[in-house]
């Protein structure tokens, strides 16, 4: 399925954020993991194309780690393991974490990246989406020897912060569909935050430690991740109102 079925599914019933700017509901909890419950840690999640479920992917061990798969549907709050992810899984994940907005070829995601010795010169997004998970790992571990911090920006919001840590597209950041124009993102602090792509800031109150924030294809809610404790973890979504 093609990224773009994403976009296409949510056009028709969406007003643009830049016209009628939204408001978001108070976080609500859709499914709580606890210790063994999830193995491993988060590292994608997606929606399916009616918005009706997500797909949590974890990884267990360390390297690129062993893929585990949890199906959450929204309206009756569960979780199953899955063999394999649904098919949707891998498009939704690509649209997801590109380094471009959606309709805004303009705009593009840059990476600054500091060390102790200094600034290295800032790099496309692109250029870092070259390299796999587990060469982003090794080259982290090999800068180790000093804090190495990777900063994402996007219109001069930081929308994504690594430190000693793998550089993964997505994880602190998810597009809107793209008549919102809008990103949801993780903040360095690690509350979430809504950046309108013409202009603007929206904070969301009741959140921290955020990972993965993931649009509806519909337009309607945003889900991410939230880690509670040492192996906990807790799905939620904030509804998207358009006034």
């Amino acid at each position: 399925m093609s990224p773009a079925v994403f976009v296409a599914a949510a056009i028709a019933s969406l007003v643009v954020f830049a016209e009628q700017s939204p408001t978001f509901t108070p976080p609500t909890t859709v499914v709580e993991w606890h210790g063994s419950q999830l193995k491993g840690t988060p590292s994608q999640l997606t929606w399916s194309p009616d918005s009706k479920q997500l797909c949590l992917q974890t990884l267990e061990g360390d390297g690129p780690g062993k893929p585990h798969d949890y199906l959450v549907t929204i309206e009756s709050r569960t979780s199953q393991g899955l063999d394999v992810p649904p098919d949707w899984a891998a498009s939704y994940w690509t649209w997801k974490s590109t380094r471009m907005p959606p309709g805004h070829p303009e705009l593009m995601i840059q990476v600054e990246t500091v060390d102790k010795a200094g600034k290295i010169p800032t790099q496309s997004l692109s250029d870092k989406a070259k390299l796999g998970m587990m060469e982003n790992a090794v080259a982290a571990q090999n800068e180790a020897g000093g804090a190495v911090t990777r900063t994402l920006t996007l219109k001069g919001e930081t929308i994504g912060q690594y430190v000693n840590q793998p550089l993964v597209p997505g994880m602190t950041f998810g597009w809107s569909p793209e008549a919102l124009h809008a990103v949801a993102f993780a903040k360095p602090d690690g509350r979430l935050a809504v950046l309108d792509l013409d202009g603007g800031r929206i904070d969301v109150d009741g959140t921290k430690s955020v990972l993965l924030p993931a649009w509806s294809p519909d337009g309607t809610t945003v889900a991410f991740i939230q880690k509670t404790g040492r192996r906990d973890y807790v799905l939620s979504t904030i509804g998207v109102v358009r006034r």
